[in-house]
């Protein structure tokens, strides 16, 4: 997302593609754990994967927003001390 907005595409590409590659590989595990768990379920079954899809785009979502609603604090209160190092050192 910073490389993003950086413009910096190169290490965004790897980022993408490590992302996508864990996704697909906690989707696997997932499915593994539920199926040994649960015998009976289908690991093949499309309205499985969509919910399994629906859930974590949820939480996608709710992370995204956690991530700016945080990051935006931490720069206010970044340029808030900032300001008042500046102002102790010009007061000196």
């Amino acid at each position: 997302m910073i490389a993003c907005l950086l413009d910096e595409p190169g290490p965004v590409n790897g980022t993408i593609e490590v992302s996508e590659s864990a996704i697909e590989n906690s989707y696997r595990e997932f499915i593994l754990e539920l199926t040994h768990l649960y015998p009976g379920v289908n690991k093949d079954d499309d309205e499985l994967f969509d919910a399994v899809i629906r859930f974590a785009s949820v939480l996608e979502e709710i992370y995204l927003k956690i991530g700016f609603i945080v990051g935006r604090k931490l720069d206010g209160d970044l340029r808030e001390g900032e300001e008042k190092l500046k102002n102790i050192v010009t007061a000196k």
